[in-house]
């Protein structure tokens, strides 16, 4: 799997355009559901792919995020990403209500209380680390939340044989 945030023509890590993600040929995990997805939403034509919702951004921008990424951006409401779902090949992955380096909680309850998907969320398989950190108590709480594959950017795995290999999957930019 790819991993996506925004749709548009800067020069950042943080941006493909839209030829890119047209000539993606992988499934596209995208964090955190940008408006911009949204409004180029018609390069998802025949993309498969998961959105990793953060509960308190859906609707709202990414203000908490501005010293990790070049510019203000709004994100997608929860209609407008299941709008996208009901139109493509894509499901409703959870990232976090508030997008935390879980690594940094050492108490198990804190992570239990990011990691657990809302009740509306049913049948929600999927995870995507904040930030790509993990350790193995973010892994231990990850699993106990009921997901079946994690993945993350700045760590993972690519060997299936891996100890955990479900909950260490490896991300990489699209090109």
């Amino acid at each position: 799997m790819k991993i996506a945030h925004n749709i548009g023509t800067i020069k950042d890590p943080n941006y493909n355009t839209r030829e890119q993600i047209i000539n993606c040929h992988e499934e596209i995990g995208f964090d955190g559901i940008y408006l911009n997805v949204y409004e180029n939403m018609d390069v998802l034509e025949g993309k498969k792919g998961i959105f990793f919702i953060m509960g308190n951004f859906l609707g709202g921008d990414n203000t908490f995020d501005l010293k990790n990424v070049p510019q203000y951006e709004r994100y997608c409401t929860l209609e407008q990403i299941r709008e996208m779902c009901d139109k493509f090949d894509f499901e409703i992955g959870w990232h976090t209500w508030n997008h935390p380096d879980l690594t940094r909680f050492l108490n198990k309850r804190l992570i239990m209380e990011e990691v657990k998907p809302p009740d509306w969320l049913t049948d929600c398989k999927y995870f995507a680390y904040p930030y790509g950190k993990y350790n193995n108590l973010v892994i231990d709480c990850v699993k106990e939340a009921g997901y079946e594959k994690a993945w993350s950017v700045t760590q993972g795995e690519l060997n299936p044989q891996t100890h955990n290999y479900n909950f260490k999957l490896f991300r990489n930019h699209i090109q």
